[in-house]
């Protein structure tokens, strides 16, 4: 009944968010982004500064998009991104530009993140002390006009000197250089953007995969790797011995954790809520000193010193109203420093991984499509919503995570919308409560041999994870035209040539090749 309320909740909250002066409730008819041409490493323009083009499809306007270097003032950068109109869509005299690029279909310039690979960090566009964003506000353009957009992104300080750049319907600008210097004018009748008083928005990213052959699931973020073993594998009911199956998942995070490299480490026991407070504390002591008795005999303590904690049931990572949450709640949790390597798998001194640490486990089963990367997948959509080819772009690896572009196309004769059909439920994997969950591309996973990743996401504030992706879909594709989604995951294991684009039950693209 709860979920079925959130549910309801949710498709509310997502009709309310297309609203705006501007903009009807439900999507019209209007087309939407679909990708463009780029030059991919960026080029001298004739100013003799680094700039990188792209036109791309905004809701039917067809936008030439041209980033210039990230102008750094102290510790804020400014974005400046010089934007032509092409084409407007049918019945339009002009449009509002800057709403194409919001995220959220406000009028502003407010939907840009810059990715830190190396930092594993996100900074969003920074918040004046009112609470706006410090971007550039409702900036309207006619056919053949060019205006200059414009946000401003805190906690960039040296010697950070290139970030990608992130934009709805664009994708993604790889290695945009930051440099000191004079910010761009703004556009003609826009004010300069005032960075006294900038509030920082910088949020690091988290990684979340699930092993498919072993009970083992990891969640990193920039500090931390967090392995979770499933006491359901290592454990029969109630006790604290390890069964003769539990070698296979603690042989898997011996290897992660060996991977990382020496240092201390923190082995928690956690019950769900079943039998009284007492019991799981004692249960969740024993399970953890079994663990940490397995893993003392692969990874010695004088290299790795550990630490044995119990939770019992006092931190659920799902609600304990059904068996699979309360299964998601009985585990043993490893923590550790992260490094460079952390929670990957370890490799030879070619780089390669060692014979039988890799290996290709059958996928899970699947109600949806199937189709390659060549040919991509056709579906027709829910509700009577049209019909939609998916195709994958580039999957490049970039440090450690993949960035992956995925194409959604009408390929029927009436206007499409994906809104909802790429989401996640409004109880997301981590399950936290997040209404706008199902209305983005957070559903979409990635899968390489053994391990199944969730796309990457940052926290904004406690127990509210975002996704690196877009969140709202809710503009309607018109016949013929596409739309270019942006997903970072983390990166698969070294030597990993394709990987398998899943979309639960709704559809799967084998063979993805990925770029290094």
């Amino acid at each position: 009944m709860r979920r079925l309320l959130a549910a309801a909740i949710a498709g509310a909250l997502a009709l309310a968010a297309g609203c705006d002066s501007d903009s009807p409730a439900r999507p019209g008819p209007t087309p939407t982004a679909a990708p463009g041409s780029s030059s991919p490493g960026g080029s001298v323009g004739a100013a003799g500064g680094w700039e990188q083009s792209r036109t791309v499809d905004a809701a039917g306007d067809r936008v030439t998009l041209t980033i210039g270097p990230l102008v750094r003032s102290g510790g804020t950068v400014v974005l400046s991104v010089r934007t032509r109109v092409e084409q407007i869509a049918r019945g339009r005299g002009s449009t509002v530009v800057s709403r194409h690029f919001s995220g959220d279909q406000s009028l502003s310039f407010a939907g840009g993140r810059l990715v830190d690979e190396r930092a594993r960090r996100v900074h969003l566009v920074a918040e004046s002390a009112g609470g706006d964003c410090v971007c550039s506000g409702s900036v309207r353009a006619g056919a053949g006009d060019t205006t200059t957009l414009q946000a401003a992104f805190g906690g960039v300080t040296a010697p950070v000197d290139r970030l990608s750049v992130m934009l709805p319907y664009a994708g993604v600008f790889a290695d945009v250089p930051v440099v000191d210097g004079p910010v761009p004018p703004p556009a003609e009748g826009e004010d300069a953007l005032d960075l006294t008083g900038a509030t920082s928005r910088v949020a690091g990213l988290s990684a979340y995969t699930d092993r498919l052959d072993v009970g083992l699931r990891t969640r990193r973020t920039p500090d931390r790797v967090d392995l979770d073993l499933d006491t359901d594998v290592l454990f029969r009911v109630d006790s604290a011995r390890l069964t003769p199956a539990a070698a296979t998942t603690v042989a898997a995070a011996v290897a992660d954790i060996a991977a990382a490299g020496g240092g201390p480490l923190t082995i928690t026991g956690h019950t769900d809520d079943t039998g009284g407070t007492a019991h799981n504390q004692r249960l969740s002591r024993q399970r953890a000193e079994a663990v940490a008795a397995a893993l003392r005999g692969r990874l010695p303590d004088r290299q790795w010193p550990k630490k044995v904690a119990a939770k019992g049931e006092t931190q659920p990572v799902a609600p304990n109203d059904s068996a699979a949450g309360r299964a998601r709640n009985r585990r043993v949790t490893v923590s550790f420093r992260a490094t460079d390597k952390a929670g990957e798998k370890p490799t030879d001194k070619a780089g390669q991984e060692p014979a039988g640490k890799a290996k290709q486990v059958p996928l899970p089963r699947t109600k949806g499509a199937q189709g390659t990367a060549r040919d991509g997948v056709q579906v027709t959509l829910p509700l009577h919503r049209g019909t939609v080819r998916f195709t994958p772009g580039s999957a490049t690896v970039r440090g450690s995570f993949l960035q992956l572009d995925l194409v959604a196309r009408n390929t029927g004769t009436d206007d499409a919308t994906i809104l909802d059909y790429l989401g996640q439920g409004v109880f997301t994997a981590r399950d936290e409560f997040d209404p706008y969950a199902p209305y983005g591309a957070s559903g979409v996973r990635m899968i390489s041999e053994d391990t199944m990743a969730y796309p990457v996401d940052y926290e904004l504030a406690a127990g509210d994870h975002r996704c690196l992706c877009d969140r709202l879909l809710n503009q309607a594709i018109p016949p013929g035209s596409s739309r270019l989604l942006a997903l970072w995951f983390p990166a698969p294991a070294p030597g990993t040539t394709s990987v398998t684009v899943d979309v639960p039950d709704r559809f799967r693209i084998t063979g993805v090749p990925v770029q290094s």
